[in-house]
Parts: structure tokens; sequence; C-alpha cells
């Protein structure tokens, strides 16, 4: 009999190629499946030998970053077994595994790792085994680790003539190990701002338009970068492409336009909080050259500035160029010395117009790199999905290319977070920040509110823009150090319950697919993700091992029921996390109508009661599933599922 249950489970959750229809990822069968899933993890980012956690000192490490192995991220193999079976009994079916361009093509542009690269495709093969679906993510944030963040090698900064170790010693990017104890938490995205990873994102992007007077091998810095960057990803599709449960690839995490479409050189324009440097992008050109400079230190709230001081950066007079290299933009004529050695801007609107057109950062730039990207990608698989992403803040995706006859189109895969959590690291269910549209929300309801309506803003963008592709939001997720880490000292997780509950329930109100951000396996409490003071793995080492939460950090809120697949079209679906109140409403088409359901054992410890309208249902209680048949075509189906009382 159990050997018939299992045989039955496998037939019903058998792991094989997607596509996509109606907005949504449907199996040969016409059923639609429902994704909740994790990135995989936030530790991906560093270097496993030697250690590359950011709290560490990194100097030699910077000196020798051809000599580094990624090979042990996520996690070393013999720990496997371990994290995926903890993932799938909370109910995670879909991975977003991270890779980094640095981690295949650390040692130089043509030279691949191929022990990781086949250590990564050994645990992707073995994630399909156990029952997820994955989607690669190549992660970047503000351009690699040599900038304050992670992704490219830092080959690519030498190839445009910049020196590793004088950025390092430099004001030109905030680093955790340099700054340490005075490093802020939420900091590093103000290095999209500074010189290294605005001008390697302007290049990437741009260097065609705006840097035609650079060469790196006779190439443009845009063809030579985007090429090398490719065929580095292109060797993880390789391996990979039979691999039926692997749904595609991300483009590239969170793309930045550096400053391309900068409206005015001589104004800072990004977004932070709190006290700030924040010198002009002009100014930043002068401070690659060595210049020592007074910038205004600023009061910023978003995008609201207030000038409070000043501050002298590059006080030591480092330029972050080698030998024989100089500014690429004053190379470019942006700007110059004027006879008496002081810097003058030339061209202060150069990133925002050309040939008298103002500049669209997605239309003129993304987009054609995804294209590209695409191309690449398919002729290797043409069942690979890509998915792309722009800035979180906006939406500006657009996608009106229907795909080539059986190749799979793109996924919508924007990220969002509640933005005055991520930042303020503290739960206020009356407070919000609305990052689409720039304002403050006050109120309870006004605040679930604005959950729901940002999440159906990024399905409409898929429905409206997009062809109606699938939408996976493609990270979401909270701080756990909330409130000065008191979780940590009681155990007592209830606000990050909360504050997720909040997110998962405007997942679920919207029907749209989602990959939490992050599993991380090596999470303490005092380092967090290894990675610039964040903090927002699911799991910690720390955490108590207790049965069903099993060193998990507000379990009760992501792992929840959901239908892993419905034979139908969906109508409604609900969970009062208090109550552990399951409703799931669906209609039948052409078929009787069935889905199978997973049921967490942390809200069901004592097993379930169920109520269904009509038809019947199997309860796997060892497999936490549970599966319901239909009865005739064209049938409206409801089903509600609540915990059996103790006895």
């Amino acid at each position: 009999m159990k050997s018939n249950t299992t045989d039955k489970i496998k037939t019903n959750l058998k792991l094989d190629w997607l596509n996509a229809l109606n907005g949504n990822f449907v199996d040969k069968y016409g059923r639609i499946y429902l994704f909740r899933g994790v990135n995989l993890s936030g530790s991906s980012k560093v270097p496993f030998h030697p250690n590359g956690a950011t709290h560490l000192e990194q100097y030699e490490s910077i000196q020798n970053h051809t000599n580094v192995s990624f090979i042990g991220r996520p996690f070393p193999e013999e720990q496997a077994e371990e994290h995926f079976s903890r993932l799938r009994k909370w109910g995670i079916n879909l991975l977003r595994f991270l890779i980094t361009w640095e981690a295949i093509e650390h040692s130089g542009k043509g030279t691949y790792d191929e022990e990781y690269l086949n250590y990564v495709t050994r645990l992707i093969e073995l994630a399909g085994k156990k029952g997820f679906y994955v989607f690669i993510d190549p992660h970047q944030d503000v351009w690699s680790r040599f900038t304050g963040g992670d992704g490219a090698p830092g080959w690519t900064l030498e190839a445009v003539g910049m020196d590793l170790i004088k950025i390092y010693q430099s004001d030109s990017v905030l680093l955790h190990n340099v700054q340490k104890e005075h490093y802020k938490q939420m900091s590093w995205p103000l290095n999209y701002y500074k010189y290294p990873t605005a001008t390697m994102f302007t290049l990437f992007f741009g260097g065609k338009v705006f840097a035609n007077k650079i060469k790196i091998e006779d190439q443009n810095p845009q063809e030579y970068l985007q090429n090398a960057y490719i065929q580095a990803i292109l060797q993880v599709a390789k391996r990979v492409k039979n691999f039926k449960h692997v749904l595609g690839f991300d483009s590239l995490n969170e793309p930045s336009p550096g400053w391309i479409a900068h409206p005015n050189l001589m104004k800072f324009n990004g977004i932070g909080f709190g006290l700030v440097n924040t010198p002009s992008p002009f100014q930043e050109m002068c401070l690659s050259e060595g210049i020592s400079l007074n910038v205004q230190r600023s009061l910023i709230f978003g995008t609201s500035k207030i000038p409070i001081s000043q501050v002298r950066l590059n006080s030591k007079g480092i330029s972050i160029w080698k030998k024989d290299f100089e500014c690429i933009w004053k190379k470019q004529g942006v700007w110059s010395y004027d006879p008496n050695g002081a810097p003058i801007l030339l061209k202060p609107q150069y990133f925002s117009k050309v040939n008298g057109r103002n500049i669209e950062f997605f239309r003129d730039f993304l987009k054609p790199f995804i294209q590209k990207f695409q191309t690449a990608i398919q002729n290797i698989q043409k069942k690979f999905f890509i998915f792309i992403e722009s800035d979180p803040s906006k939406l500006e995706l657009e996608w009106k290319e229907e795909s080539k006859k059986g190749h799979a189109g793109v996924v919508n895969a924007t990220h969002w977070y509640n933005v005055q959590l991520l930042f303020m690291k503290r739960f206020v269910n009356w407070f919000g920040i609305d990052g689409f549209n720039r304002k403050l929300v006050f109120g309870k309801k006004q605040v679930e509110k604005l959950h729901f309506e940002s999440i159906q803003a990024i399905k409409e963008m898929s429905q409206k823009h997009m062809l109606n592709s699938p939408t996976v939001i493609g990270e979401t997720g909270i701080p756990m150090d909330l409130n000065h880490k008191q979780a940590y000292k009681n155990n007592n997780y209830s606000k990050h319950e909360q504050a997720l509950d909040m997110i998962y329930s405007a997942i679920e109100k919207n029907f749209v697919n989602v990959t939490l951000w992050n599993y991380t396996p090596d999470n303490t409490h005092e380092h967090g993700d290894n990675w610039n003071k964040e903090d927002l793995s699911i799991y910690s080492l720390d955490t108590p091992k207790f049965v069903d939460a099993d060193g998990g950090r507000g379990v009760k809120a992501f792992s929840r029921p959901y239908p892993i697949w419905t034979e139908g079209e969906p109508i409604f679906l609900s969970f009062d996390i208090q109550k552990s109140l399951f409703k799931y409403k669906f209609g039948a088409k052409d078929t009787n109508g069935a889905c199978a359901i997973f049921i967490p054992k942390i809200h069901y410890p004592n097993g379930i009661e169920v109520e269904i309208s009509e038809g019947k249902f199997e309860y796997f209680e060892n497999e936490n599933l549970l599966i319901f048949s239909g009865t005739e075509k064209g049938k409206f189906y409801g089903i509600t599922i609540r915990p059996k009382k103790q006895t």
C-alpha cells in the first residue's frame, strides 16, 4: 500500500518541462503550477575559499582575486541532503539558484572554473531529484565584491584601467571590511552612485553610445563585457540543458543603468536613507583621478535630500587608475581641466540625450541586452525561460515580442520589498513607503492595501505590457534582525511572522509565484548572511532546531498550505495564519478538475479537517500532501482546510 501511495504521489508531482499559458506556468496536461520558492543562497555572493564574508579582511583576497573558489556555495555537497530535506519539509518547490560571474570566470577572461561548474551541475541535478524546480540567477549587486557588492570578476575592472588595490584604499567605494564598525546597514546600495559601479554599468549597457573612444582588446567595452558575461553563463546552460526541472535563467540581477539617463552630472540623483555623502557624478569623476574634494553630506529619506554639512573625500589623493590610464569620461570629453588645472564639467547632460533624443534605459539599453542574452541561452535550450527584471523601484518592463515557435518566452521576475522594513528594521504595521509612487502610507488597512496593490501592479505589468507572461516575485523578504535582534534573545519570531504574512497574503490574493530572499546555510546571529550586514535568511545555524521550525525563522508565515498544481482555473486563495484556516476555490474546464495541496506540519500537527463542496480527496500525511479530484467538467470547487482539534 505504501508503495502504491508513493507511486501515485510521484506520478502527480513528476517534474517535467513547463510552458506558459495565460500568465501561468503549465505542464503538458494543462495543469497550472504555483511556486513557493526561495533564493539559495545569500552567501553565494562571496568565495568559499578563502572565506569571502565581507566582515573579514579582504586585502589579500583582492591582491590574489584570481585564486579563489566558490565550490561550497551554497553549501558543501555533503550537506545537500540536510538542506534540501528541510526546504521540502517547509513546502519549498522552487529554487532561485544563485551563481556569480566571478565564480565561473575569476581566473581571467575565457578561463572557466571547471571544478566549480561540475559542482554546480551536480547540485542542480540533485535538486531535481529532490523535487525542486530551479531557475538560475547570475547574481550581482553594485557590479562586484571589489566595488562593495558581488558578481563580476576583478579583471573586468582591470580591463578598463582600474586598480583594485587603489579602489580598496580610496574613498571611491563603501566596503564593509574597510569601514568595519562604521559600516552602516543597507549602505551598500550607495555604491550604485559611486564611480566604479556607475562607470562599469554604463560601459556594460551603453559603451557603444557613450564610450566610443575606449577599446579593450580592439573591442568596445560594451561588446567586450557583454560577450564575456554571456559566454560565462553559457558554460552553466550547456551543462544543465537537458534537466527538465530547470525553468531557465535570470538575465541579470537588479541591473543598474549606471549614469545612463542621468539628467545632470552636477547633481546627486540617488536614493538612500539617513545621513550620507552625496557627491555628484562630476565630483565622482574628479575623485577617481585622485583629486581631494569637499562634498555634500545630506540627510536622505528615499529621494528627498536635506543638505547638512560638507565632508572631505579622498584626502590622501589616491587615483583609482593604473599607470597610463585616466578617467574614461575625461577621455570622452565629458570633463577636463581648465588652464589653471581646475576640473571643469563640459557636458552636464552627456548621458541623458543622444542626437537630441531623450534616453530610456530599459528601451534603449537593457532590453537589447536581454534579447541578446535570450538568443544565446535559447540556442542552447529553447525551452529555457528568461527571467527579466529592471530597477526594483520602477514598473518599466515591456515585452511585446512573440517567442519563436517552440521557444519559451520571458518571465516577469520583478523584486518587491517592504522598503520601510528593509531599511529601518522595525516592523510597524501602520506605516509604509510606496516605492513605486514615492509616497508615505499610514494606517494598518492602508499598509495592507499597499502590499496588495504593489504586487498587483507587478502582475498587471505582465498582463498589459508583457504578453501576459508568468509573474515570479524574484525577491521579497524581511530582515530577521528586527528591533535590535530581540528575537535572537527570546526566540520569539511573532513580529517576523506578522510581517511575512502580510507579504504572503498579498501574493496569495494576486495568485503569483514567489522566491523568498533568502536561505543562507551558514547564517549566524552575529554576521547574518555574511554579506554587508544583511540578515534576511529564513534559516540560521544559531536558531534552535525545533522539530517543525528546524532552525527556521518566521516559519509559520512562509510554510503555509498552497495548491502546488491545479487542473482548472484558480479563483480564490487565502490563508488565515492565526487560525491555520486555508480556503481555495477553482473552476474545472475541460476536465473534472483536480489539485494537489501542500499541508505543512507546523500548522497541522494533529492532522486536518477538510470540507469540500463536492468531489473526493486523499490525504497523505507522511508526504504533507492532499490530492483532490472533482466530479465533472465545468464545476466550481471549494476546499477548506483547518487543524484537527487535539482529542
